[in-house]
């Protein structure tokens, strides 16, 4: 919790039910949380400035409220918008046997698991399917996109931010067309930033952040992605990495001018539909849809030209790398869990497609799976 937040707790009162008031009628930036197992458990903010420290403030207060015995508290409105809840979400997944986001493949000496991750999700979306976790029970080693617990919080923040500054002799006003440079200030101050004051940062560095806001508004957290979730629980096991931070951050910070400025652009149009967009994503990952989550996926991504050349690169020039590391481990002993983001598994180019082409064949799991 913020010192903000905690400070506010002090003189705003933690209102009960929401019955209580009418959230139509109050002013300001406003959100309701409220218990996932107990609608009578609630926060509600309101008169706030920006819409974060409404909806942190409106879960901080939930949570105040509520008794070690309910679930954890969720927002459910934001301003004017509803938000999808875990249970909302749930209840779209089929209860009928489906594909996970799971792939099994076995050599003379090893066994890989492929698993499909979501960066950043919401607790009330847990506990995950059986079988992924009973698959990371059996694992030696756990491989990720990147090993966070490589370097220090303080070295990775140094690094991102000298990825996302731009050229010394450069500012945003130089780069950004002047309406688009407007737009980007006004909703930087939405979140409590004033755009002079970033004035050194790239349009992808500001682009990512615009999306981690919005998505901390609406209630998720990268500390709740599946990432953070099997490292807490990674216990004595080896962590090993398919790329290194340096080619990430080149990756998300190192695009052509043109190309930062088209994805930042898109990063604002597509902002009002993030919210059914997510809850969307997350329930055709959690039903195995692979379909309707490359849909999403690519719609998310844009469609121009340079946001399609960045997918491509994103996607299909990283998975061939990630094919010949993941053959490596078969070739080795041992069982790794390798736990990529989901996209990279899918279509003509993915992880799993790649791997059929060198007859390296695996099976997907099912949700129903008891070994």
């Amino acid at each position: 919790m913020s010192r903000l937040v905690k400070i506010l707790l002090l003189v705003l009162p933690a209102w009960g039910a929401a019955a209580t008031l009418d959230y139509a009628a109050l002013p300001g930036k406003k959100a309701m949380a409220v218990a996932s197992d107990d609608a009578t458990i609630s926060g509600i903010a309101h008169s706030q400035a920006q819409d974060l420290a409404a909806s942190q403030l409106a879960l901080a207060q939930c949570e105040q409220a509520r008794t070690t015995q309910s679930a954890a508290c969720e927002l459910v409105r934001l301003n004017d918008e509803q938000i999808r809840t875990g249970r909302d979400i749930l209840a779209d997944v089929p209860n009928t046997p489906h594909p996970l986001y799971l792939w099994r493949y076995q050599s003379d000496s090893a066994t890989v698991y492929l698993a499909g991750s979501i960066h950043i999700l919401k607790s009330t979306l847990y506990p995950l399917a059986p079988p992924l976790d009973a698959a990371f029970r059996s694992a030696t080693h756990l491989v990720l996109e990147i090993d966070p617990t490589s370097i220090s919080p303080q070295k990775m923040q140094m690094k991102v931010m000298q990825a996302g500054l731009l050229p010394d002799s450069q500012t945003l006003r130089d780069v950004l067309p002047r309406a688009l440079h407007n737009r980007l200030g006004e909703r930087l101050l939405s979140y409590g930033v004033d755009i002079d004051t970033v004035q050194q940062m790239n349009p992808a560095m500001l682009m990512n952040q615009l999306v981690l806001f919005r998505l901390t508004a609406l209630g998720y957290d990268t500390a709740l992605g599946l990432e953070q979730y099997f490292i807490a629980r990674s216990g004595n096991r080896q962590i090993l990495e398919l790329e290194s931070v340096d080619q990430q951050l080149e990756l998300l910070f190192g695009q052509s001018m043109p190309t930062q400025v088209q994805l930042l652009r898109d990063a604002l149009d597509q902002e009002p539909d993030i919210e059914p967009m997510m809850a969307d994503m997350i329930t055709a990952w959690l039903s195995g849809a692979d379909e309707q989550f490359l849909k999403l996926f690519g719609q998310q991504a844009g469609e121009s030209d340079l946001a399609k050349a960045f997918n491509k690169q994103l996607l299909d020039e990283r998975n061939r790398g990630m094919a010949e590391k993941i053959k490596g481990y078969l070739r080795g002993t041992g069982t790794y869990f390798v736990l990529v983001g989901a996209a990279h598994f899918l279509g003509d180019n993915g992880v799993v497609a790649l791997l059929q082409q060198q007859q390296i064949k695996g099976i997907r799991i099912m949700s129903n799976a008891t070994d």
